[in-house]
């Protein structure tokens, strides 16, 4: 059992299942039965709504893995959890649940999720072997169902659920829907409590992941979560639970307990695993994803700022075993300004350090000029800082690192003066920049000579950039230019760049960092032999320890 509390979470897991079978009674109706926030269908079981979120045909499976979820009601799943049913639909994973009504675990929702449940592996080719994903009382059904249907379980997931009745909703209002008294069902909570029968779930090594806040006074995580964790313990069944406890969270819409993709990647594993297939990793385009260490929560998608239409997305990689505000870096990626993505982030091993680590994305070239991309940069760095308590940030040590583009950009952040009127602060405290273009008047694709025409010059990347050649609008090159916006109070710079970089010139982090000193802005200029523009050679322990010294001066 993995049971860490941090400033973004504590480890432990948790969901559950069982059922009374009774024939079914599957009722199609032209009009849908139920409003669903994302692609599927609904129908009635026994005169109960229930619904299914189908992945897209060519995703599709035989036999189907899904997720039996809870609580199905008329506002649930709600817009929150759009993104995490998403994840599991681009998984090739089904969700489906059914509409028990507030029945809080009882015989009667227990008999409805064995309806459910035969519908959809007897009639629709599903897996035999689900896992249950509970949100606050919906761990209370599919718990109450898990436990005397162990044998159909591939693993249970859960957001703040319900493991005691006596806790949410209380004894005098479950009552009724037990069909009893508050008495008669405090004299039978050995048969009704999910929590006081849940060593049965730890007896069959049932793998359960939760996210459950330590300040949560709806569902107390000691009497719930916590419990559950203890009861796994003593059963010697502690490596298959893990609780992500986030510092300071309640039972609320934080958006963390909706993006945790350590919890995604769980559900879709243990659905998957409900098959015999395991998964591999992949990207909505079918790419491999990072690989997030074992170390880190993982939250994915958060949105930090929103242009038109286009919502501005980031990652943020949180240590595990943190148990106070970490200092984070912010990974801004490199492709051109016109390429790239936050999915591919080479930082992620400071967590193992006591870092968060923030990858961000940013509009590219196709989407917006210079600028945009500072912008949005600052953007991030500003939400980092304005959503620091909840995450378990610690804002006033915020450091950013780049790549090629992504480290013209870092270098920026650094040298740049902050907009006047900005009410959250977008400085940082310390930067790294890898092989990044800073002056862009005398990047060589910027400028003639070398057989390059005007007309090469202006389908450059960097004119792109700018909206203009740099001849046309040097003030502007300069603006996007670290190499001409060092002042004395910049933050400290760690600086390294291939012997043999091809794209961009190791004159243009010399110069840099020449810059920086002639300003007394601490500033260390690494060459790494032998390397070219990235590779290999920037993956060393040589490397790494170099960039780790730096951060643990600069931000701790």
């Amino acid at each position: 059992m993995k049971y860490l509390f941090n400033a973004a979470p504590f480890v432990i897991s948790c969901l559950m299942v069982a059922g009374f079978a009774r024939p079914i009674d599957a009722q199609k109706s032209d009009a849908p039965v139920k409003t669903l926030i994302l692609p599927g269908e609904s129908f009635l079981i026994n005169d109960r709504p229930a619904f299914i979120f189908w992945p897209e045909e060519s995703k599709r499976k035989t036999p189907q893995p899904w997720v039996m979820y809870g609580p199905t009601l008329p506002a649930y799943p709600d817009s929150h959890e759009k993104w995490m049913h998403q994840q599991f639909l681009d998984a090739g994973v089904a969700v489906a649940g059914i509409d028990v009504g507030e029945a809080y675990g009882s015989p009667a929702s227990q008999e409805a999720f064995t309806a459910l449940y035969d519908e959809l592996t007897q009639q629709r080719g599903f897996a035999p072997k689900p896992c249950l994903l509970g949100r606050s009382r919906g761990g209370l059904w599919t718990s109450s169902w898990a436990i005397r249907n162990t044998d159909k379980v591939a693993g249970i997931s859960g957001i703040y659920p319900v493991f005691d009745l006596r806790t949410y909703p209380g004894l005098p209002n479950a009552a009724s829907a037990y069909g009893l008294s508050p008495d008669q069902l405090e004299q039978s909570l050995d048969r009704h409590n999910p929590i006081a029968q849940a060593e049965k779930l730890a007896a069959a090594k049932i793998p359960i992941y939760i996210i459950h806040g330590d300040l949560d006074h709806v569902v107390p995580l000691d009497r719930n979560s916590a419990a559950l964790a203890k009861i796994y313990q003593q059963a010697n069944a502690e490596d298959v639970l893990e609780i992500a406890v986030p510092h300071g969270q309640g039972h609320n819409y934080w958006p963390g307990f909706f993006h945790c993709q350590s919890l995604v990647d769980f559900t879709i594993q243990r659905s998957l695993e409900g098959v015999g297939q395991k998964r591999v990793g992949q990207t909505r385009a079918g790419k491999s994803k990072q690989t997030s260490p074992d170390s880190a929560i993982v939250y994915k998608d958060l949105e930090y700022a929103r242009v038109g239409k286009k919502s501005l997305l980031l990652d943020l990689y949180f240590p595990k075993t943190a148990d106070a505000p970490v200092p984070v870096v912010v990974w801004i990626h490199g492709g051109g300004w016109k390429n790239g993505s936050k999915d591919r982030c080479p930082a992620t091993w400071l967590v193992e350090h006591g870092y968060a680590v923030a990858s961000i994305n940013y509009r590219l070239i196709d989407e917006a000029q210079w600028p945009a991309q500072i912008e949005d940069c600052r953007a991030a760095i500003r939400w980092l800082r304005e959503n620091a308590d909840g995450f378990q940030l610690d804002a006033k040590h915020i450091g950013a690192w780049g790549g090629s583009a992504g480290a013209h950009l870092a270098a920026l952040v650094g040298t740049l003066d902050a907009p006047l009127d900005e009410t959250t602060s977008s400085r940082v405290q310390a930067v790294c920049d890898w092989y990044g273009p800073t002056d862009l008047l005398t990047m060589p694709p910027n400028v003639l000579g070398n057989g390059r025409t005007l007309q090469e010059i202006a389908n450059s990347n960097g004119a792109q950039l700018l909206g203009k050649t740099v001849r046309e609008v040097p003030e502007r090159a300069k603006q996007a230019s670290a190499f001409y916006q060092v002042s004395a109070d910049d933050p400290p710079f760690l600086i390294m760049h291939g012997e043999k970089d091809p794209g961009v010139p190791i004159d243009q982090s010399r110069r840099l960092h020449e810059k920086l000193k002639a300003a007394n802005v601490p500033s260390s200029f690494h060459v790494i032999p032998n390397a070219g523009h990235g590779g290999k050679e920037f993956q060393t322990p040589q490397v790494r320890q170099i960039v780790q010294d730096f951060f643990h001066q600069t931000l701790k």
